[in-house]
């Protein structure tokens, strides 16, 4: 049984716009970021369980388990650090550098996946990198100095390209739904030790937040994490990864209507150069078919 990959590739698209909200979501629930961080694992993983339930799914031990709990605990490390960079340096700054994980995964990708990034791969990366840092602001970038938040955001990226890397192989032997329950359940777990260690604040918010919190878990994590964990099984983790950069393009758009905010020309300018860079890595892969994988019940 075959099709063409623009099916994978519409299922991705869907998981990157589920996810474009996740800033949005953190911005309305104004809590602290390690509690979004938790509540947004925590609620995505409620969310999943039933749905796990319903499909009464045969449980693989071993391997697979352990590769899904430990994308589990890397994710949760993922957000962990890029919250705590944040707070260490300009938000702009932490995004471009949190943005190299496609650099990462080209690199894991030929030592550990045996899979080669053709010299398209990565001039495409490099115009998307490029795209994002004109929409994150140049001149930021060149006054920025070099400090511990700069440090943080580089592990960030790092513990994302892992996350990619590692889920493409944690995938073949487990279908979507399992896995990604697993992996919600064992970020969860991690967030709430952090946030316990670091005293951070999970209740007495406003009803406000807790509806921003629960579009987090629900949209951004839950639905968007789902659709994503689903179709990076049947494409190479550099082409996903590339493609995950339009986020930030989509988080721009989507917060026009909601906070109010403008795009100026050059971030617009900005916005067309990462979806070049990112169509001119995905472009030969439309014309391919891929076999889709059984999912194991």
């Amino acid at each position: 049984m075959s099709r063409n990959n623009w099916f994978h590739y519409f299922i991705l698209f869907l998981g990157i716009l589920c996810i474009s909200w996740s800033a949005i979501f953190v911005k309305l629930a104004d809590v602290s970021g390690l509690s979004s961080a938790f509540y947004r694992m925590f609620i995505g993983f409620i969310g999943v369980l039933p749905i796990w339930l319903f499909r009464k799914p045969s449980l693989i031990v071993g391997k697979p388990i352990l590769v899904a709990i430990l994308c589990g605990v890397i994710f949760a490390c993922d957000i962990a650090v890029w919250n705590i960079s944040i707070l260490m340096t300009k938000a702009a700054i932490s995004t471009l550098i949190a943005n190299l994980a496609p650099v990462w995964v080209g690199i894991g990708a030929i030592l550990f996946l045996k899979e080669k990034p053709g010299r398209i791969f990565w001039i495409g990366t490099a115009i998307a990198l490029f795209g994002v840092s004109i929409i994150v602001g140049i001149n930021q970038i060149y006054h920025s100095r070099l400090n511990e938040g700069h440090f943080l955001a580089i592990l960030a990226s790092l513990f994302y390209a892992f996350y990619l890397l590692i889920m493409r192989k944690g995938r073949q032997k487990l279908d979507t739904v399992t896995f990604t329950m697993i992996s919600m359940l064992s970020s969860t777990v991690v967030l709430f030790f952090i946030a316990m260690i670091t005293n951070t604040q999970l209740i007495g918010f406003s009803f406000s937040s807790w509806e921003a919190l629960a579009g987090l878990g629900l949209i951004s994590q839950l639905a968007g994490w789902l659709a994503i964990n689903y179709a990076i099984a049947y494409m190479p983790s550099t082409i996903a990864s590339v493609s995950l950069l339009s986020q930030s393009v989509f988080t721009a758009l989507i917060a026009i209507p909601v906070l109010g905010e403008k795009l100026k020309a050059m971030e617009v300018f900005g916005a067309l150069i990462v979806l070049s860079g990112i169509f001119l890595v995905n472009k030969k892969m439309f014309k391919r078919k891929v076999a889709i994988q059984q999912e194991y019940d």
